[in-house]
């Protein structure tokens, strides 16, 4: 991967703070949007209790499929990525850093975890606190933008 094709990836992920993540299981495939931040190597993190059907699939299946783009009306204007990766809980010891990477992306839930005014902003400071973290670690990446002509997708392998 050129370090063009990394910076367009790391931006389009610094624009986005929603994906879609893919996961299958002998009940079939299933997808779920969850909030994301990523790091310096395009590793995306997200937070989710493992009693959902996503993250029980993860952990049973590491193979992932996410999808983010913006929403849009006209060809031209479709971008977007498609990411295959593998899927894991972050471990204990790493669960710090992936913390500082997601509230570094989101300013306000960094403000309800450094300073909760309410019960409410209380409740979702200590979810945070103890809801576990994923990782999903990009083996493959497909870069969409209409901008560059119709259907316009370059694939990358990481």
């Amino acid at each position: 991967m050129s370090s063009d094709q990394k910076e367009a990836i790391r931006r389009l992920l610094d624009e986005y703070s929603i994906l879609t993540l893919a996961t299958s299981s002998d009940e079939g495939p299933w997808a779920a949007s969850v909030f994301f931040a990523s790091d310096a190597d395009l590793n995306l993190y997200f937070v989710s209790d493992e009693r959902t059907r996503h993250a029980r699939e993860l952990l049973a299946n590491e193979q992932v499929m996410v999808a983010m783009n913006d929403e849009c009306r006209r060809w031209h204007d479709v971008k977007g990525l498609q990411i295959r990766g593998r899927g894991m809980l972050v471990a204990d010891e790493e669960r710090a850093a992936a913390l500082r990477i997601f509230l570094a992306k989101f300013a306000d839930i960094r403000a309800i975890f450094d300073l909760a005014t309410s019960a409410d902003e209380r409740a979702i400071a200590k979810r945070l606190r103890e809801t576990s973290f994923f990782r999903i670690v990009p083996e493959w990446v497909r870069i969409i933008d209409g901008s560059r002509g119709f259907g316009f997708t370059q694939e990358i392998d990481l």
